[in-house]
C-alpha cells in the first residue's frame, strides 16, 4: 500500500474509532457498517443506486416489500386486489402507522407520493409511475386506497418495492435541498445525521409499527479500499464489511479467528455495456466478437477464487431459459466475425481499422463499485487487444461515473451492474430503450414490442414464451458483454448474527447482535 493510502487508511480509522467508542460495551456502541460508495441523495424520488436503497429501506417503507427472501410481502398495505379490468388496483393501509414526524399513514400520504413522483417540476428519477402506467390514484377512504392504470399490468406490486411512502406536509414544505439528506418514514430507524464523505447516522424509531428495533443506533460509513475496511474490522472500528473479494473472504475463513465471513449469490448481474451508436459496434457481428473473445472461465478463476459463471442473458434463475447458453470463449471466432464485418490489420501493428480509422477506445470503469471490476476489466481488455481491438481501461470515481451515465457520455464500453428485482419483466426490462441508466441505444423493434406485450400479460405461460423469447434475442443481439450474475461476501465481527440477502440491501432489523466479552 502507498504511504498515501495507508495514511488515508489510518486517518479513516482514527475517525472510526471515535466516531463507534471502540471499547464501549456492545449494548452501547452503534453498530458500524462500512460500504464501499457514498450515497448521493436519500431522497427515494431521486436514488439509483444500491447503497441509497438500502439506506431508505431502514427508513422509509412502501405498500409492498421485498422479504429477505426475495418474495413480494405486504408493508404498508395489509393486503390488495386487481379487479376484473385488470387496471384497478386496491390497496388496504394498515391503521395507526405513524411517519417519524408525528404525521398519519393515510391514503392522502400514498397520493401524494405517487403524485411527487410525476411532478414534472422536480424532474424526479424514480421509473415506478411509468413502469405501472400509472393513470391516477384514488383515495377511496382514509386507509384504503386504489391504483388506476392506463392499461393492464401484471406485476405491479413487484414495481412498488422502491415505491416508499412519504408524509406529504413535511415534504411538501420542506426545501429540496434539505429533504435529499433528512428522510422522514414510517421505517425502523431515522437519519439522526449524514457528514458528506464521512457517515450517515441512524437511530432507532421507538414507534415502529412493529415494534422498537433491539440496535439503537447504526453508522453507514463509505470506505473505498476493501483492505481499508477490512483493516477497521481488525482493529474494532467496524461490526460489518461489504463488498470484499472472494480471495480476502477466504483467507479471513482460514486466518482470522473472531471474525465471520457472510455470503451469498446476489442478483446483481455484472456486464461490460457496448454503445451501439459508436461506430462498428452497431453491427452485431463486432458484438458477438466482443463475446468470444473474453476469457471469462479464467477471469473467474484468477480473480473470483472459482465463485460465479458466465451470464447466458439478462435474467436470472429460476427464470432463466435453459436453452440459452453463454458465449464460448472463442477467439478465432472472434477475429472471423471481425473480419466478416470488415476490419482490418492495415498497418500491421494488430489494431484493427475500420474506415481507415484505429479501433481505439476506452473502457469505464467505476473504481471500488463492483467485486473486482478493476481486475476483471482490465482482463477484459488484454482479451479485446489480442483479437484487435485497443482497449483502455479508464477508472472513474462513482460519483464521477454516475454523473457521465447520467449526461449520457460514458465511453464506447462500461462496466456497470443491474440489481434485479427477481423477476423475468424487471430483469429484462434493463435494457428498455427508455431508461436512463441504460447507454446501449440498442433499440430492437421486436424486443420493445415484445416486451410491451409482457407487461400486460397475466397468464403464466404467456409469460413465460414472451420471456424466454426476449432472453434468445438478447443473447444473439449482445448489446452488453456478458460477465456474471456477482458473488457477494460480507465480512463481520464476532458479535453480528445475520443472513445476506441476494439483492445486495441490508436491512438492519435483520442482523442480531451479541454482547461483546469483556477482554482478559
Amino acid at each position: 500500500m502507498s504511504r498515501r493510502r495507508t495514511f488515508a487508511a489510518l486517518t479513516a480509522l482514527w475517525a472510526a474509532l471515535s466516531l463507534t467508542g471502540c471499547g464501549k460495551s456492545g449494548a452501547n456502541r452503534p453498530l458500524t457498517i462500512l460500504v464501499s460508495v457514498e450515497a448521493n441523495t436519500l431522497d427515494p424520488h431521486f436514488a439509483t443506486s444500491t447503497i441509497e436503497w438500502t439506506i431508505l429501506m431502514n427508513v422509509q417503507e412502501p405498500l409492498v416489500a421485498r422479504a429477505d427472501d426475495m418474495r413480494g410481502v405486504p408493508a404498508l398495505a395489509e393486503r390488495w386486489e386487481v379487479d376484473a379490468s385488470q387496471k384497478v388496483w386496491t390497496f388496504h393501509l394498515r391503521k395507526g402507522v405513524k411517519f417519524t414526524n408525528g404525521e398519519p399513514l393515510d391514503a392522502r400520504a400514498v397520493r401524494y407520493t405517487f403524485e411527487r413522483m410525476r411532478d414534472k417540476k422536480l424532474r424526479t428519477r424514480i421509473t415506478v409511475p411509468g413502469r405501472i402506467a400509472l393513470e391516477r390514484v384514488e383515495e377511496v377512504d382514509a386507509h384504503t386506497v386504489r391504483l388506476h392504470t392506463r392499461t393492464p399490468i401484471a406485476i405491479v406490486p413487484v414495481w412498488l418495492v422502491n415505491a416508499f411512502i412519504l408524509p406529504p406536509k413535511y415534504y411538501a414544505a420542506t426545501p429540496l435541498k434539505e429533504v435529499l439528506s433528512k428522510p422522514v418514514g414510517t421505517g425502523p430507524y431515522k437519519v439522526a445525521e449524514w457528514v458528506k464523505d464521512g457517515h450517515i447516522r441512524m437511530e432507532a424509531n421507538g414507534e415502529w409499527w412493529k415494534g422498537r428495533p433491539k440496535i439503537p443506533a447504526v453508522v453507514w460509513r463509505p470506505v473505498p479500499e476493501a483492505s481499508a475496511r477490512l483493516a477497521e474490522l481488525e482493529a474494532g472500528g467496524a461490526d460489518l464489511v461489504t463488498n470484499i473479494t472472494s480471495d480476502q473472504a477466504n483467507l479471513i475463513a482460514r486466518q482470522k479467528k473472531g471474525f465471520k465471513i457472510f455470503s451469498v449469490q446476489g442478483g446483481r448481474r455484472v456486464y461490460i455495456g457496448i454503445r451501439t451508436d459508436w461506430r462498428v459496434f452497431g453491427d452485431v457481428r463486432v458484438r458477438r466478437a466482443l463475446n468470444h473473445a473474453v476469457n471469462f472461465e479464467l477471469i473467474a478463476k484468477k480473480f473470483l477464487v472459482g465463485h460465479g459463471t458466465r451470464m447466458a442473458s439478462v435474467v436470472l434463475p429460476p427464470n432463466a431459459n435453459p436453452d440459452v447458453k453463454p458465449y464460448a470463449y472463442d477467439p478465432a471466432k472472434a477475429k472471423a466475425l471481425l473480419a466478416e464485418a470488415g476490419l482490418k490489420d492495415a498497418d500491421g501493428d494488430g489494431v484493427l481499422e475500420a474506415n481507415g480509422q484505429p479501433l481505439r477506445l476506452k473502457l469505464d470503469v467505476p473504481s471500488a463499485r463492483y467485486l473486482q471490476g478493476m481486475e476483471i476489466s482490465e482482463a477484459v481488455a488484454a482479451d479485446l487487444r489480442a483479437v484487435g481491438i485497443h482497449v483502455e481501461v479508464q477508472p472513474l470515481e462513482w460519483s464521477v461515473f454516475l454523473s457521465n451515465r447520467r449526461k449520457k457520455i460514458l465511453s464506447p464500453l462500461y462496466l456497470h451492474g443491474f440489481s434485479s428485482a427477481f423477476n423475468e419483466e424487471t430483469d429484462l426490462g434493463v435494457l428498455r430503450p427508455s431508461l436512463f441508466a441504460n447507454l446501449t441505444a440498442w433499440n430492437h423493434p421486436l424486443f420493445v414490442a415484445s416486451y410491451r406485450d409482457l407487461r400486460t400479460a397475466f397468464g403464466a405461460e404467456a409469460r413465460k414464451k414472451l420471456s424466454y423469447d426476449l432472453q434468445a434475442l438478447i443473447r444473439d443481439e449482445a448489446p452488453w458483454i456478458f460477465l456474471w450474475n456477482q458473488y457477494d461476501f460480507f465480512a463481520g465481527s464476532a458479535r453480528v448474527e445475520w443472513k445476506p440477502r441476494a439483492d445486495e440491501r441490508i436491512f438492519v432489523p435483520a442482523i442480531q447482535m451479541k454482547e461483546a466479552k469483556p477482554a482478559t
